[in-house]
């Protein structure tokens, strides 16, 4: 079955990408020579590999030419110099599933080509919109913005292919770049070697300190984004410890400093924990799946969204564990007698 077109579209295209786009009018200098195209396809080659989600695998780049294993070739917009062309297993939510007997696996491919010409950018948007609308191909939707004209199409005869046609203008010299993104949703690709764990990364910086870390786990990703009055937090980890465990001990550290727990609804085959505080000073949810790459790995993506001002709870030193303030228990010692008034 396809991948929904909005699968693909610009979400999976960095905004870096469209700005290096804006540039290659300039880089190119009306024509470009070959020391140029090297250098814009290096540069997109790094960006694409850098945005890609952990399941993207390997990223193939071709200077000049299209992309090998094109299964269909677009519209070519008339005159236009064809820059870069890449190739890349598209991300995909789902685990792949291998074919045994071919030795193959199941994997929707991108491919991206990058063209540039001397033409406005209206002119190359009225030849895409009549292109995309003749057959083979259909015209499903359209979005123009000061700097850019984006085009989604499908094509009739196969519903495994979708793409975009992205137009933006700039530079000096105010060409127009192309840059056309299709999708094959039916492609094959061979296995892919083993997973190979990497160091682990961080906490995200300004991460709660009362929050506790999965103890053995490799983070794999984080962020933080701060605003006024919410601070949002993300670590995403993998560990050989099964999803269970991983809910246990964040239901049990939760409970441990007074918050409330809750059984998330699940997300798709994902098992989900939230928590929070009796203010709501400090929110969470963990989400926990088997990894794409390595199903022998669980996947636990935790999520705060922390209010700055709170008052963090206060661990003992020793132990991990919150600071109650009671008395210490009493012990065994049985207590002094006490006078008694002679009569």
């Amino acid at each position: 079955a396809a991948i929904p077109i909005d699968e693909v579209p610009m979400r999976l295209l960095p905004a870096a990408l469209f700005i290096v786009a804006l540039l290659i009018g300039s880089a190119c200098g009306g024509g470009g020579g070959g020391a140029s195209n090297e250098h814009i396809a290096s540069v997109i080659h790094r960006l694409l590999t850098g945005s890609g989600s952990a399941d993207t695998g390997q990223l193939d780049s071709y200077t000049g030419r299209l992309p090998d294993g094109l299964p269909v070739k677009p519209p070519e917009y008339p005159g236009a110099n064809l820059i870069v062309s890449s190739r890349r297993p598209a991300p995909s939510a789902a685990t792949p599933t291998p074919n045994p007997a071919t030795g193959t696996t199941a994997s929707p491919v991108l491919y991206f080509i990058v063209y540039d010409t001397g033409d406005a950018r209206q002119q190359v948007l009225a030849y895409y919109e009549e292109q995309l609308d003749k057959s083979p191909w259909q015209l499903q939707g359209a979005y123009s913005t000061a700097e850019l004209d984006s085009l989604q199409f499908a094509k009739t005869d196969d519903a495994d292919i979708t793409g975009i046609v992205s137009i933006v203008r700039g530079g000096d010299d105010k060409r127009t770049s192309i840059l056309v993104s299709l999708q094959d949703a039916g492609a094959f690709r061979r296995e892919q070697p083993p997973y190979q764990r990497s160091d682990s990364l961080g906490p995200p910086k300004g991460f709660p300190e009362d929050v506790p870390l999965y103890d053995g786990a490799t983070i794999i990703g984080n962020a933080f984004l701060h605003q006024p009055g919410n601070d949002s937090y993300l670590v995403d980890f993998i560990t050989h410890d099964s999803a269970d465990k991983i809910l246990a001990f964040y239901q049990q550290a939760s409970a441990d400093r007074g918050w409330i727990v809750l059984s998330g609804a699940p997300l798709g085959v994902a098992q989900r924990l939230d928590f929070h505080d009796d203010k709501s000073d400090i929110q969470g949810d963990l989400l926990v799946n088997a990894f794409p790459r390595d199903p022998s790995y669980t996947e636990a993506k935790l999520q705060l969204q922390v209010n700055p001002s709170r008052t963090p709870v206060a661990l003992t030193p020793a132990t991990g564990t919150p600071s109650t303030g009671t008395p210490p228990a009493p012990t065994n010692t049985p207590p002094a007698p006490t006078a008694t008034a002679s009569r």
